[in-house]
C-alpha cells in the first residue's frame, strides 16, 4: 500500500518547517534571544518526552524537573570528577535518568491519578533536597561548573551550541513521532482512553505505562545534560517543583496527546514571559490560573481545538483498492472439539451470588449464545472467561489450557477477543486506529524496529494498516476511518468494536449485546457479519435479548436466571422448554419464535 498524508500530517510538515526557518535564524536576533531559543529546544525535548506518559499514557507526572536534574548533575558530575567529554556524558545522562524512571516507575505506576501525581511530586522534592544536600557529589547550594562543548579541541560557540541542539530537537521529534504513529504509541494512547478493553486487547497496561515513563526519562536526562553544557553551570535551585509544573503546563496548553501540543506550548510558555518581568514573582500563580483555564477553556489545548474544529485535517485517503482478506481463515481447524470449558464457577461480590455454581462448553466452530434476564450474570461471565474478574471457584479452561487468574492481555494473546455491554471504543484514535489496536498481538517487531523505520516495522504497520482497512470495508465504516471513534452512532460503534476483535485474529470470540441498539435492517446486517464470521471458523459465545436473532444463528443456547443456569440446548429445545419460557421468554415469545 502506498503511503498516504493526511492533511494534519502535512499541515504540521509545514508549521514545523516555519518554526524551524524562525529557529534557524535565531544567531541573528542577539545573544539574548539566542540564550532564550536555546533554553526552548531544550525544553522541547523534555516536553516532546513528558507528552509520551502524560498526554498520549495519561499518567500525570509532576515529577519531571527531578529526572531533568538526574541528567544534568549525571553530566556535570562525570565531566567534573571523572574527566569526561560532552559526547560520553550526554548518553551516560540519558541511562541514569532511564535507570532512575525505572526504580520510580515500577512501585508508582501502580496507582493513577492524584495518587500519582503526589508521589511524582515527592520524587521531584526529594531529588531537588539530594541535590543541596550530596554536596561531596553535587557541589551543594553552590552547584557545579563545566566547560563548554568540544568538537577536535575546539569549544562551540553560542551560536553552534544552537545549531547543535536544533538537530537534536528535530531528531528527538523524529523518534517520537515514529514510536506515536507505531503500534507502541497507540497502545499508549489506549490506555488512557481505557485501561480495561486496552487489556482486553492483548496490551500489556503495566509494561507499557511503565515504557512510557521511561522513555520520558530519557528524554528529560537528555535534556538535563544539554542544560549543563548549554549553561556551564548548575545549582540545585534550579530544578525546583515550579519547573515540574511549567513542562506540564506546557503539554496541557499546547494540546496533550499531540505532537503539535508540545511544540506550541513550549515556545508560548518560555517566551512570552520575558515580555512580562513584572509579573515574574507571580509566576506560579499565574501557572495555576493557565492551568485552570486552559483545562476549563481549552480541555484538548490549542492543537487538539484546532483539529477538532477542522476535522478535514484528520482525513484519509481511501486506498484505490481493498484486497486483503479480513479475517484469518480456521476452517481446516473444525473438528467440534471442545474449545472453551467452564467447570462449576462462582462468582461473589461481597454477600451477593453473582454466578452459582456454571458448567458450560462451547465447541469449535458454533454459535453459543447467552441468554437470560437482566442481572442474570451473563456479563459477569464474559469477565471471568476474559479476566476482568477471577472467579471465586471453578475453573476455566481454553483450548486445552486454564486461564483462571491470568491477566487480560494473556488471555486476549492466547486467543480471546471480546466486544463489551457498554460499547468500550478509544474515543481519541481514530477508527482505523481503533481497528489497528485490535491488531497489537499480531506485531513482533521490537521497539527499535519503529523507532529508526527498519523494513520489519515497516511491513507489519502495512499489513496491520491494509487488514485495518479491509475489516473497516467488511462492516461498513471504511469511509468513517479518519474521523474520531466518538464520532460514530452507537450502532457504528457495536461494529467498529466487532471489527477491532476480529483484527486479534481470534480463536473465540465473545459478543456482548452486538444487537443493542439496531433497527431490523442493521441486525439483519449483523446477522449476515455474523454468519461471514462462522465460515471462517471462528467460535463465538453470544449474549443478546433479541430472541429472533438468538434463535436464527445459534447452534446451541445456555439460558441463565438468577446467576444458575436454567436450561441449555439447541433452539427448539430452548423455545420448548416450560422453565425458560416461565422465566425469560414468556408464552407469547415462544410461539412467536416456533
Amino acid at each position: 500500500m502506498k503511503r498516504r498524508y493526511n492533511k494534519e500530517q502535512k499541515l504540521l510538515f509545514i508549521l514545523g518547517a516555519l518554526v524551524l526557518i524562525g529557529f534557524l535564524a535565531g544567531p541573528a536576533t542577539g545573544p539574548y534571544f539566542l540564550r532564550l531559543l536555546s533554553l526552548t529546544l531544550i525544553y522541547l525535548i523534555l516536553t516532546t518526552g513528558l507528552n509520551i506518559v502524560s498526554g498520549y499514557t495519561g499518567q500525570v507526572s509532576l515529577g519531571q524537573a527531578g529526572l531533568y536534574g538526574i541528567g544534568a548533575y549525571t553530566g556535570g558530575v562525570l565531566a567534573v570528577k571523572l574527566g569526561l567529554s560532552f559526547w560520553l556524558c550526554l548518553p551516560a545522562a540519558m541511562v541514569v535518568a532511564g535507570i532512575c524512571g525505572l526504580i520510580v516507575g515500577i512501585p508508582t505506576l501502580r496507582v493513577s491519578g492524584h495518587y500519582l501525581a503526589l508521589i511524582t511530586i515527592g520524587f521531584g522534592v526529594i531529588v531537588e533536597k539530594v541535590l543541596v544536600e550530596w554536596a561531596p557529589l553535587t557541589g551543594g547550594p553552590g552547584g557545579i561548573s563545566v566547560n563548554p562543548i568540544e568538537i577536535g579541541g575546539q569549544a562551540l560557540t553560542e551560536a553552534q551550541v544552537y545549531y547543535l541542539l536544533i538537530v537534536i530537537c528535530l531528531l528527538v521529534l523524529w523518534l517520537v513521532n515514529n514510536i506515536i504513529k507505531s503500534p507502541f504509541g497507540r497502545a499508549f494512547s489506549a490506555i488512557r482512553d481505557n485501561e480495561i478493553a486496552a487489556g482486553c486487547m492483548g496490551i500489556n497496561i503495566t509494561g507499557y505505562k511503565l515504557l512510557a515513563f521511561v522513555l520520558s526519562a530519557v528524554f528529560a536526562g537528555l535534556a538535563g545534560c544539554l542544560y549543563t553544557y548549554f549553561s556551564v553551570y548548575i545549582s540545585p535551585d534550579t530544578f525546583t517543583f515550579n519547573l515540574s509544573i511549567f513542562f506540564l503546563l506546557a503539554i496541557i496548553i499546547g494540546g496533550q496527546g499531540t505532537m503539535s501540543g508540545p511544540i506550541i506550548g513550549t515556545i508560548l510558555l518560555t517566551i512570552l514571559p520575558e515580555y512580562m518581568q513584572a509579573l515574574e514573582q507571580y509566576r506560579l500563580i499565574i501557572y495555576g490560573l493557565l492551568l485552570i483555564v486552559a483545562v476549563i477553556g481549552l480541555p484538548n489545548g490549542i492543537s487538539g481545538a484546532v483539529i477538532r474544529k477542522f476535522p478535514k485535517l484528520r482525513a484519509l485517503e481511501k486506498p484505490d483498492e481493498i484486497n486483503e482478506d479480513p479475517i484469518l481463515d480456521r476452517s481446516t481447524n473444525m473438528d467440534n472439539e471442545d474449545l472453551l470449558i467452564l467447570e462449576k464457577v462462582s462468582k461473589r461480590f461481597g454477600g451477593l451470588n453473582a454466578i452459582q455454581n456454571i458448567s458450560l462448553t462451547v465447541k469449535k466452530g458454533t454459535v453459543h449464545s447467552l441468554i437470560g434476564p437482566n442481572g442474570a450474570g451473563k456479563t459477569t461471565l464474559i469477565n471471568i472467561i476474559t479476566g476482568v474478574y477471577k472467579p471465586n471457584e471453578g475453573s476455566v479452561v481454553f483450548n486445552g489450557k486454564e486461564i483462571n487468574g491470568t491477566k487480560p492481555y494473556k488471555i486476549a494473546l492466547a486467543g480471546i477477543s471480546r466486544t463489551f455491554q457498554s460499547v468500550q471504543v478509544f474515543g481519541k484514535l481514530s477508527v482505523l486506529e481503533n481497528v489497528m489496536v485490535g491488531g497489537h498481538g499480531q506485531y513482533h517487531g521490537n521497539l527499535l524496529d519503529f523507532i529508526f523505520k527498519l523494513d520489519r516495522g515497516r511491513k507489519e504497520e502495512r499489513i496491520s494498516q491494509e487488514r485495518a482497512w479491509a475489516l473497516l470495508q467488511m462492516v461498513g465504516l471504511e469511509d468513517r476511518a479518519s474521523e474520531f471513534a466518538t464520532s460514530l452512532s452507537s450502532g457504528q460503534q457495536r461494529l467498529l468494536e466487532i471489527a477491532r476483535a476480529l483484527a486479534m485474529e481470534p480463536d473465540l470470540l465473545l459478543l456482548d449485546e452486538p444487537a443493542a441498539g439496531l433497527n431490523e435492517v442493521e441486525i439483519g446486517h449483523l446477522s449476515d457479519l455474523i454468519e461471514k464470521i462462522t465460515t471462517k471458523g471462528i467460535t463465538i459465545l453470544l449474549i443478546e435479548h433479541h430472541i429472533d436473532f438468538v434463535m436464527d444463528i445459534s447452534d446451541s443456547i445456555t439460558v441463565l436466571n438468577f446467576g444458575k443456569k436454567l436450561a441449555e440446548g439447541t433452539p427448539s429445545e430452548i423455545q420448548e422448554n416450560q422453565e425458560v419460557i416461565e422465566a425469560y421468554l414468556g408464552k407469547d415469545e415462544a410461539v412467536e419464535t416456533c
